[in-house]
């Protein structure tokens, strides 16, 4: 399933997920993310794997100067839009990349990776993409990364015996999603169908998997590179990490 995310962040992607990300929502997070990183307006921020720039434009409506970073073209070009019609061009650039090969040194204030944008490459990846963000960092910037609660996930996968099927209807389809969870590679593998929800007929599948690390895994990889985790937060209230909470969301300074 190597080489998953080339593809599956387009049209269809943006289709189903949009419907879920209200700008209400959008804005809150933004909002949390602000009071999460504690930076002083006018910080550099690098948004990293920013999709449609969701956040990037209300952080820069604040005072932020916002680097949007992804490899999707499709949501790139919604990003553009989004940030003409934000007015804000002025307070965010947008660059075209691949997270494993980021080329910046001491620019940022913050870099923020959100809503599970970590994981996607091997154990040997995962790393590059936390080396470029440490280098990205200037000396006591803040890095703040936001993935599902691997603790949770490993706990229903073995209460469902690894796996779980759902279903869920989003934008013109009808999602059936089946999911599991390797114990032993600490890989999270889905597969779903897209069916058109008005004749039930299959439109297309998608697969994609995402490496879960454990919070003392994450911990000794932050640390691998400069970085120093100060806070672990298990939702965007802000509240304590938790085996109960839906995401970990680390808080690390670069050292």
């Amino acid at each position: 399933m190597s080489g998953w995310f080339k593809g599956f962040f387009d049209k269809l992607y943006y289709e189903t997920y949009r419907p879920f990300e209200s700008e209400e929502r959008n804005k809150a997070e933004a909002e949390f993310i602000a009071n999460a990183l504690d930076l002083p307006m006018g910080s550099r921020l690098l948004d990293l794997g920013c999709g449609y720039g969701r956040h990037a434009v209300y952080l820069a409506k604040k005072g932020f100067k916002v680097t949007c970073f992804d490899l999707s073209d499709y949501l790139l070009n919604i990003a553009r839009k989004r940030v003409k019609e934000f007015g804000v061009s002025d307070s965010v650039e947008i660059i075209k990349g691949d997270m494993r090969k980021l080329r910046f040194r001491e620019e940022f204030d913050g870099v923020y990776m959100f809503y599970t944008t970590f994981g996607y490459f091997s154990d040997e990846d995962n790393e590059k993409v936390l080396e470029g963000v440490s280098r990205a960092l200037r000396s006591e910037g803040k890095f703040l990364l936001d993935v599902w609660n691997p603790v949770s996930i490993a706990f229903r996968a073995y209460i469902y015996r690894g796996k779980i099927d759902t279903w869920y209807e989003a934008g013109n389809y009808v999602i059936l999603e089946s999911t599991t969870y390797d114990f032993n590679d600490g890989y999270v593998k889905s597969k779903r169908k897209f069916l058109a929800k008005d004749t039930y007929e299959l439109v297309a599948e998608r697969k994609f998997s995402v490496r879960l690390y454990m919070p003392w895994e994450l911990r000794k990889l932050l640390h691998n590179h400069g970085l120093k985790p100060i806070k672990f937060l298990g939702d965007y209230n802000g509240n304590e990490f938790g085996v109960r909470k839906p995401r970990m969301i680390i808080i690390a300074i670069k050292e």
